[in-house]
């Protein structure tokens, strides 16, 4: 078995293969290359929040989206009556896309439920690359376009 060769992101940091193992996983940065990917890496920053602390809070500035690499998390929306839970986040999944795209503030909020891991991409770093983020601003609008219809499919199963 060889080692892969050992690769430095955009900042010259060493890379660590397992994180890019991650986001290659992920649906986001689908159609990236390693190299992509590794360079991608440099624009990030790791995050741990301890379990029933926020990532962030509804209406929270924002610019960022994160990957989750190790923990579970709840996309929770204030209504009248309380929070309303949205989604349960797992590794492998994203949240945040809508502030890379608009960067409006926070429209829910998101909360650890166990200790988290996730990876930070603001959207500056994502523009550093012109072929990067138009990949990942495509995989971003395909993302959001399929939870909406899951979410007014489920709305139309209800009012049946």
């Amino acid at each position: 078995m060889t080692n892969s060769p050992k690769m430095n992101d955009s900042s010259g940091r060493a890379v660590d293969d397992s994180l890019v193992t991650v986001l290659g996983k992920v649906s986001l940065f689908a159609g990236l290359s390693r190299l992509q990917l590794v360079f991608l890496l440099g624009a990030t920053s790791r995050v741990e929040i301890p379990a029933d602390q926020l990532f962030f809070d509804e209406g929270d500035s924002a610019d960022s989206l994160y990957v989750f690499v190790a923990g579970e998390a709840v996309v929770e929306k204030r209504m009248p009556d309380g929070w309303r839970l949205l989604a349960t986040l797992r590794p492998g999944q994203t949240v945040g896309e809508m502030a890379v795209v608009d960067r409006s503030p926070r429209s829910a909020r998101v909360r650890a439920v166990t200790s988290c891991i996730a990876i930070r991409l603001d959207s500056g770093g994502l523009e550093s690359s012109h072929e990067i983020a138009a990949t990942v601003y495509r995989n971003v609008a395909a993302t959001i376009t399929a939870r909406v219809r899951a979410y007014t499919d489920a709305d139309d199963r209800r009012t049946e």
